[in-house]
């Protein structure tokens, strides 16, 4: 159980951590989830994270800010998935759940590019959500050898 907990913390939790921290450190605070956080009463918190990164803004890649919180997602999905599914035999079952979030995060980006979705085509945020999901794949495939599925006792 310990090795699924350090799986799901480094693979799936500090994944989604870091990709939102982006958010609300570096993105534009009209989005909706700083409605949230005022709601919530976060704002004072949000501003001062924002203020006291602030002077990295500029030194940042524009990828890092942009790109890489969706990939961080679909790395995490991706890891999830691999969580779930791993010890288990239905195989296209399993690479359908595998595939998810490349299928989202690509399938976004290309649907964007098509305008059946709202939003800006970028060509970098794809070959991240490209890129993402096969790092999950050779990242957990060897670091952690468990053979069991979360749903199956420790």
């Amino acid at each position: 159980m310990k090795r699924k907990l350090l799986f799901f913390t480094v693979h799936i939790l500090l994944p989604l951590l870091v990709g939102g921290l982006v958010y609300v450190c570096w993105r534009d605070p009209n989005l909706l989830m700083f409605k949230w956080f005022r709601a919530l009463g976060l704002e004072g918190s949000i501003e001062s994270l924002r203020l006291g990164t602030l002077s990295l803004q500029t030194a940042l890649p524009h990828w890092l800010v942009y790109s890489l919180p969706d990939g961080l997602w679909v790395y995490a999905l991706t890891a999830l998935m691999i969580l779930l599914w791993r010890g288990t035999g239905s195989l296209p079952l399993k690479m359908f759940w595998l595939s998810l979030g490349l299928l989202l995060g690509a399938g976004s980006e290309l649907a964007q590019l098509a305008g059946l979705l709202p939003g800006a085509f970028d060509p970098v945020d794809l070959l991240v959500c490209l890129i993402a999901p096969a790092a999950a794949l050779v990242f957990t495939s060897r670091r952690i050898p468990f053979n069991r599925s979360l749903n199956e006792a420790s």
